[in-house]
């Protein structure tokens, strides 16, 4: 596995056949890592940079998430809320929020949940971008930190967690 190193601000996404699984690539189209959703599981695995993540939906009506690393240890959890909105807490005790900010899902952000503040910055800002033949989008990373990996699979996830949801409920 090829490493970045620094992490690029920006991505580019698309997805794979079928539409199971995504890319992610650098502005210079080198693979930088894969998430993939499988048909029937609850489970959906990705990659990004080396490292691993995967999210496992829990419930019947699927209201949280559990969010795991390669040795399955627990990471964090997301609670998945109504009107383009989640929260995310890390093991860590960092906090994120996860923002749709376009009615189509076309534009949403992972945002940084500050204590003791109303200015919390964005962290990941994502783009979706749809034609008849290619779903794809771009990722623009605005805090770089060690989670960047991390950051950046849980907002994409989201996001394409909502679009796909959309599309199944009709």
């Amino acid at each position: 596995m090829l490493y970045h190193y620094p992490f690029p601000s920006r991505l580019k996404w698309m997805a794979n056949a079928f539409k199971k699984g995504y890319q992610f690539v650098d502005e210079g189209g080198q693979y930088m890592g894969k998430m993939e959703f499988s048909s029937f599981g609850k489970k959906i695995e990705s990659e990004l940079n080396g490292v691993v993540v995967n999210f496992f939906l829990q419930g019947i009506f699927v209201r949280s998430v559990l969010i795991t690393d390669q040795d399955q240890e627990p990471i964090g959890t997301i609670q998945l809320k109504m009107f383009g909105k989640s929260i995310i807490n890390l093991n860590s005790g960092e906090v994120y929020l996860w923002k749709r900010k376009s009615i189509f899902n076309t534009h949403w952000q992972l945002i940084h949940d500050l204590p003791g503040t109303d200015d919390d910055p964005v962290s990941v800002n994502y783009q979706y971008l749809y034609n008849f033949v290619q779903e794809s989008g771009e990722i623009e990373l605005y805090e770089e930190n060690n989670q960047s990996e991390l950051l950046t699979l849980i907002g994409f996830f989201l996001g394409i967690f909502f679009i796909r949801q959309r599309r199944k409920n009709g």
